[in-house]
C-alpha cells in the first residue's frame, strides 16, 4: 500500500460537493471556522477544499471509524511504548487499530521460517491486543495473501510459490500450494486475534500475474477475482463473523459485470488508497459509480507517513493533513452512493515501502503528524478551536507549542514538519523527535559540502583523486568545513541510540543509524583519506597525464583516430 510515490500524484479539482450523509459533528458558532488551507494561504491555485463557513458550521463529515494503521515490517516498537501511544490514539479520537504484522508474527508450524528472529512472542502479541483493547481500540489485522508475499517467498522454503521465480513479489493463484499457504496464514492470525470483525488480507500491488505456466492461459482479472474470493470464502467460512477487506487498487479498471460475477461484493469490503493530495484524480467519479454499484459498503485510507519518498526520515504533516482534509471532503461527497456509507478511514503509517526496502519514517519521528490528522478526521476539520487540545495532548506545557509565526495556528507553510511548533513538546518520542530537526540542519551542510568539494569545484573531483594531480592550498580550502561536519555528525551517535532505545530493539537501532547517519560519515572518512593523498605529494608529473586505463573498456583507444571530426572546421 505504500509501495508507490505519492509525490508522483499531482493536484486536480474534483466536483462540487454532493449532499453529506453520514456522521456529523456539530460546531459551535464561536468555532473558527475557516480550513486550514485558509489559515496557511497556500500558493497552489489548484484548491481541493472549497467549503464555505455555513456548511462547515453545520456540518462537517467525520469518518463513522478512525484507525491508525501501524507496520511493524521488520522494526517492531516495544510494548512499553506502544502501551503510551494506544491512549495517544484514543485521546485524538482513534477508534481502531490496523495492525500489519508481516515477519514481525510469531508465525509456528510450517510457517515458523517466515517470522523473523526478533519477531514478537505470542505472549506479547497477546499483549499488544489486550492494550489496544483496554484503551477501546478495535483491531483489524492485516495479512498479504497476493502481492508484497516478499516476507515469505524470499525465503527457500516458499519460492516455490512464486508467479514469478525471480521476483519474489506476488504468489501464484493457480497453484494449489499458494492457496494452503494462505490458508495457514489465516488460520494463524485468527486463532490468536480471536473473533475479530475485519480480517484485512491485502490484495494491493499485484505486480506478477498470469506470467507462469499454470497462469499464462487466463485473464489476469479472472486470476485475481478468482483467489480474491477463494480466500475471503476461506475466511468467512473460518470465521462467519468476519468480513474480509482488501486494497481496491486492483479493482479500480475493472468492469462491473466481472465483479459481479464474482461475487466480490457479497465478500469482501474494498478500502480505497490514496496518500497525494488529490484524492479524486486517482479515484475519479466513475470508479465510485462502478463501487456503488458493487459494494455497499466502503472503506477510506489516509497517510499521516510513509508516502511522500522511500527514504524520508521525517513527514511533510502540511502535505499529508490536506491529503486526509480532502478524503474528507470526497467522503462527505460520495457517503450517499453506499447503501450503507463508508464504514471509516484509516490513517496508514507505513514504515517500509516494502519488505526489502529501507526504513522511512519511524513512529516516533511522526506523532505530530499521526494526531493532527487523527483531530482532523475526528473533528471533520483542522483550525484554532483544536489548539488547547493539541497542545494539552501532546504535553506541550501551560504555554503550549512554540509559535513562532505571528500567532498562525499549525503555520505549515514555514514549518511542515512541525519541527519549530511542537519542538519542546513531551510526547512519546519527543526526543527523537527533536534530535531528527538538529540532523536536519547537519545533512543540509553535509550536502552542501560533498556538491561543492566533488563537483562544483575542480580540485578534489574524482579525476584529481584518480590522477593524484591538485593544488595543495586548494584542497586545504574545500576542506575547510570538513571536520566540523565530521564531528558533528559522530555527536549524533550515541543520543540518537539513547532516545530510540525505549522505543526499538539494538536490530533497528542499528539499522536505523546504518542507513540515516553512517553512510554520512563513511563518505566524509573517504573524502578525509583523498584530501591527505591529493595534499602528500611534493612533485607533479607534466601533462598530459596518462589516460585512465579503464576508458579503454568503454571505447576509448590509447591512438588517434584515423578520421578526425571535421566538426567546427
Amino acid at each position: 500500500m505504500s509501495e508507490f510515490d505519492a509525490d508522483e500524484q499531482s493536484s486536480n479539482k474534483h466536483q462540487s460537493p454532493a449532499p453529506i450523509s453520514g456522521t456529523v459533528r456539530k460546531m459551535n458558532k464561536e468555532e473558527d471556522v475557516n480550513f486550514i488551507e485558509e489559515l496557511q494561504q497556500p500558493a497552489r491555485k489548484s484548491r481541493r477544499i472549497q467549503i464555505n463557513s455555513e456548511q462547515q458550521q453545520s456540518l462537517p463529515y467525520v469518518p463513522p471509524q478512525r484507525l491508525v494503521h501501524i507496520d511493524f515490517k521488520g522494526a517492531p516498537p516495544k510494548l512499553l511504548y506502544l502501551q503510551k501511544l494506544f491512549p495517544l490514539i484514543k485521546r485524538f479520537g482513534g477508534t481502531g487499530l490496523l495492525l500489519e504484522w508481516e515477519d514481525m508474527f510469531p508465525w509456528s508450524g510450517n510457517l515458523s521460517p517466515i517470522a523473523a528472529s526478533n519477531a514478537y512472542s505470542k505472549a506479547e502479541i497477546r499483549e499488544i491486543l489486550k492494550m489496544a483493547a483496554v484503551n477501546g481500540l478495535e483491531v483489524i489485522p492485516l495479512i498479504q495473501t497476493f502481492g508484497h508475499v516478499e516476507f515469505a517467498l524470499k525465503l527457500p522454503d516458499f519460492a516455490h510459490l512464486r508467479e514469478v521465480q525471480e521476483s519474489p513479489q506476488a504468489l501464484c493463484p493457480s497453484f494449489n500450494a499458494s492457496m494452503k499457504f494462505v490458508e495457514q496464514m489465516v488460520d494463524q492470525i485468527l486463532e490468536i486475534h480471536g473473533n475479530v470483525n475485519y480480517l484485512h488480507i491485502g490484495c494491493d500491488e499485484v505486480f506478477h500475474m498470469g506470467e507462469c505456466f499454470r497462469c499464462r492461459s487466463k485473464a489476469r482479472e479472472d486470476l485475481f477475482l478468482s483467489h480474491v474470493k477463494q480466500v475471503a470464502t476461506y475466511v468467512r467460512t473460518k470465521s462467519p463473523n468476519t468480513i474480509p477487506i482488501i486494497w481496491d487498487d486492483m479493482l479500480r479498471h475493472l468492469p462491473v459485470a466481472t465483479m459481479q460475477l464474482y461475487d466480490i461484493g457479497k465478500l469482501v469490503e474494498p478500502m480505497v488508497w490514496v496518500y497525494a493530495e488529490d484524492v479524486y484524480r486517482f479515484v475519479m467519479q466513475n470508479v465510485w459509480e462502478k463501487y456503488q454499484i458493487v459494494f455497499p459498503n466502503a472503506w477510506t485510507a489516509s497517510a499521516f507517513k510513509g508516502a511522500f519518498g522511500e527514504t524520508l526520515y521525517i513527514p511533510n504533516v502540511k502535505r499529508h493533513l490536506e491529503n486526509n482534509l480532502n478524503w474528507l471532503q470526497l467522503m462527505s461527497n460520495e457517503n450517499s452512493r453506499f447503501t450503507g456509507g463508508f464504514k471509516g478511514i484509516v490513517i496508514t503509517g507505513w514504515q517500509r515501502y516494502d519488505h526489502f526496502a529501507v526504513l522511512c519514517e519511524v513512529l516516533p519521528s511522526s506523532i505530530p503528524s499521526m494526531v493532527v490528522n487523527l483531530l482532523a478526521t475526528t473533528n471533520g476539520y483542522m483550525n484554532q478551536s483544536l489548539q488547547t487540545e493539541l497542545n494539552e495532548g501532546l504535553n506541550c506545557g501551560i504555554f503550549g507549542h512554540n509559535n513562532e509565526y505571528d500567532g498562525d495556528f499549525l503555520n505549515l507553510n514555514n514549518d511542515p514538519h512541525l519541527w519549530d511548533q511542537f519542538s519542546r513538546c513531551t510526547f512519546p518520542g519527543n526526543t527523537f523527535f527533536r534530535l531528527l530537526y538538529r540532523l536536519h540542519t547537519i545533512e543540509i551542510d553535509y550536502n552542501d559540502f560533498i556538491l561543492v568539494t566533488k563537483k562544483n569545484r575542480g580540485w578534489m573531483t574524482s579525476y584529481n583523486v584518480e590522477h593524484e594531480f591538485s593544488s595543495p592550498l586548494r584542497v586545504d580550502e574545500l576542506m575547510n568545513d570538513h571536520s566540523r561536519i565530521y564531528r558533528s555528525l559522530l555527536s549524533m551517535v550515541r543520543p540518537f541510540q539513547e532516545s530510540m532505545t525505549g522505543i526499538f530493539d539494538k536490530y533497528t537501532i542499528s539499522e536505523w543509524i546504518e542507513q540515516r547517519i553512517y553512510p554520512m560519515i563513511r563518505e566524509l572518512e573517504k573524502i578525509h583519506s583523498e584530501a591527505r593523498e591529493l595534499k602528500s605529494k611534493k612533485t607533479w608529473p607534466k601533462r598530459p597525464l596518462p589516460m585512465l586505463k579503464e576508458l579503454l573498456r568503454i571505447g576509448v583507444t590509447e591512438r588517434e583516430l584515423s578520421t578526425p571530426s571535421n566538426d567546427g572546421i
